[in-house]
């Protein structure tokens, strides 16, 4: 039977009541034999990624963590399970497929709404069936594993903050192009450096002032700022000084990627006026990609290439993001 390593990054699943309330807690491997009944059918070890954290917590230098447990461990199982919580899990499951394009072994992600052990807890399904998913599957690529649902690692959203359904792909799967499989070896070979303050995200909203942007420009590690616009891609022009703080960040060398702030749909930019000066600035097109997907990809460029290879390889499909 195929070895399984799940990687315990923290989270809900394995959280246990704390004087402040719920708090990650260590050793999941007896608890799961303990509490899971069917955790006898699978081969499996899990791996407490110390230290553990809450996902809300999760800083892009945690990435590089998760990403040396799986190569350190690549030898020796044939499937990896993360387990994580579920605030920012859909940008963990985002930066594994970019970053283990070419992983000849299946990766997928999941955690819970509550945690193991638990009246009405989610965590047990979800790790018997991402157990299951793991143990059939040969092909790889990142997957999430959660409510029921295979999802698409890299399209994937929460969208609900208690529900047990709490992922969806709200732009539909992609069937991703070829990608040639490489030895484990050279693919790890290199693993990314992520650098912290180098992406930042802007959320758009009625009379917004120049002044947000000046204050992410005031981090000299500003490498990209994500631009949540307006429907189709449109910002406010009239109403504030929004136009002068994009125009000093273009000026600075900052990339500026124009995505949709609404769940479904992509930008179209340059069907308003509103949206003319992204173009003139230069702005990247976020396509239909999710925020988190973004997210993650800016910084898997910026940690493998300088700013103009980035922004040379937004565009490009990596592994099905848009």
């Amino acid at each position: 039977m195929k070895r399984i390593l799940i990687v315990n990054t923290g989270g809900t699943f394995g959280m246990v009541e704390g004087p402040l309330g719920l708090e990650p807690s260590g050793e999941l491997e007896a608890r799961i034999m303990d509490l899971v009944e069917e955790a006898t059918d699978f081969n499996f070890s899990v791996l407490d990624l110390a230290p553990l954290i809450d996902s809300s917590d999760l800083a892009v230098t945690d990435w590089s963590r998760i990403l040396s447990a799986i190569a350190d461990n690549r030898n020796e199982y044939g499937a990896f399970l993360i387990i994580h919580g579920t605030d920012t899990l859909a940008y963990t499951s985002s930066m594994l497929s970019f970053a283990l394009r070419g992983f000849d072994k299946p990766v997928a992600v999941t955690g819970s709404q509550y945690p193991l052990g638990t009246e009405g807890s989610d965590a047990e399904t979800n790790l018997v069936d991402s157990l299951h998913f793991l143990t059939r599957r040969e092909l790889p690529g990142v997957s999430v594993c959660f409510g029921g649902k295979l999802l698409q690692g890299n399209r994937v959203r929460k969208v609900d903050a208690q529900g047990l359904e709490a992922f969806a792909c709200p732009n539909g799967l992609i069937k991703s192009a070829a990608v040639s499989v490489e030895s484990a070896s050279a693919l790890f070979e290199n693993l990314p450096t992520f650098k912290p303050g180098s992406v930042a995200t802007l959320l758009i909203y009625p009379g917004i002032p120049a002044s947000q942007v000046d204050a992410l420009l005031a981090d000299s590690r500003l490498e990209a700022i994500i631009l949540l616009s307006f429907g189709s891609g449109n910002i406010p022009m009239q109403s504030s000084d929004l136009a002068e703080g994009l125009k000093r960040a273009a000026n600075k060398g900052v990339l500026l990627v124009n995505m949709t702030q609404c769940q479904r749909g992509r930008v179209v930019q340059g069907t308003y006026a509103t949206g003319s000066l992204l173009v003139e600035l230069g702005a990247l097109d976020g396509f239909d990609m999710t925020p988190e997907a973004a997210f993650a990809k800016l910084h898997y460029l910026l940690a493998t290439g300088d700013k103009k290879a980035a922004e040379t390889q937004w565009s490009q499909p990596l592994c099905g993001e848009f």
